[in-house]
């Protein structure tokens, strides 16, 4: 305000009359209804206060619950994915805290199931609906569902046309595998395949088919007869191999048990001979004989030793050379 304007002001209000004093009633009524509007609207501020504190909290709580639920890992069933068919030396469960616990009467594998095996150790596994998986010693796999395991170390062996011969094996469809590293996946398009992985490396080697390897640097397919050999970033090294031989001797020596009973010798050789990578040759009336020749009960031996025992009963001998099995009648 201007100094003009006020000293007008005060000129003004020296000439008004006196303001009436106010009854001490009427000044105790002022001063009541103003304590009362002052309480009013200081509880309702405090109200506004404690709400305003209690949605603080409920927000607060609420963001908490959305973490937790964030974080929290999912409950997966476990299910049934494979079957023991034959096991051999110690084989181990990996516990909970890392621990390992004997496995003495274990068949069924679930997943999330991690298998150890130890020094001379050995595991026949029937998978899915036709599979073979083989594990060596001194490996270490996780059955991760029924479609992939993860190999952790050591060394797996996996035939997708599974014989109706081995008991728990329904030859009809290929089952779905992929065999998880931490080099990378390796997936069959219908094989018998081995995977190693030791010291950093990933070694795949195809007796028959065909497999894809999905690696962390490079994709390779692999076929017959060769082996992949990946580590690092390096590119995969490809080998020519054998099929049989002592490379493939540790999955004859785990071969599961066979069913026999009614079966011809001829079916019995055909089967015995993939299994060990060879091919097979009939000589002369040899053949005829094998079909007529009738087995009798299961034999748990290993093909290299039960093939000759066999045969002997029918009047015929095998003799392997240079990736071929030779059956003839004896002399």
């Amino acid at each position: 305000m201007k100094k003009a304007d006020h000293d007008a002001l005060e000129e003004l209000l020296r000439h008004a009359s006196p303001r009436p004093t106010p009854s001490a009633d009427d000044e105790a009524a002022v001063r009541a209804a103003v304590r009362a509007e002052w309480r009013d609207l200081t509880g309702n501020r405090r109200a506004r206060g404690r709400v305003m504190q209690y949605a603080i909290a409920a927000t607060i709580l609420i963001g908490v619950f959305a973490v937790f639920n964030m974080l929290r890992v999912p409950v997966v069933e476990n299910v049934r994915v494979a079957s023991i068919e034959k096991s051999i030396g110690p084989v181990y469960l990996l516990g909970e805290e890392a621990e390992l616990r004997e496995t003495n009467d274990l068949t069924n594998l679930m997943s999330g199931q991690t298998i150890v095996t130890g020094s001379g150790a050995g595991l026949a596994i029937a998978w899915g609906s036709g599979g073979s998986i083989r594990v060596d010693e001194n490996s270490r796999i996780e059955f991760t569902d029924n479609r992939s395991v993860f190999l952790e170390s050591g060394r797996v062996y996996f035939d997708t046309h599974g014989s109706s011969l081995v008991a728990g094996i329904d030859a009809g469809d290929i089952p779905a595998l992929t065999l998880r590293t931490e080099l990378g996946d390796v997936d069959h398009l219908g094989t018998q395949y081995m995977t190693e992985v030791s010291s950093g490396r990933l070694v795949v080697s195809v007796r028959e088919g065909e497999v894809s390897i999905d690696g962390k640097f490079h994709v390779e397919t692999v076929k017959s007869g060769k082996q992949a050999t990946i580590s690092g970033r390096q590119p995969p090294s490809i080998l020519s191999i054998s099929r049989s031989g002592e490379a493939w001797s540790w999955v004859n020596r785990i071969t599961p048990p066979v069913d026999v009973e009614g079966r011809s010798a001829y079916e019995y050789v055909r089967w015995a001979a993939r299994e060990m990578g060879l091919e097979y040759e009939f000589i002369g009336q040899a053949e005829s004989t094998a079909r007529k020749g009738e087995l009798r009960g299961i034999i748990e031996m290993e093909p290299a030793i039960a093939v000759p025992l066999r045969l002997e009963s029918h009047t015929l001998e095998s003799h392997i050379k240079e990736g071929t099995i030779y059956i003839y009648e004896t002399r």
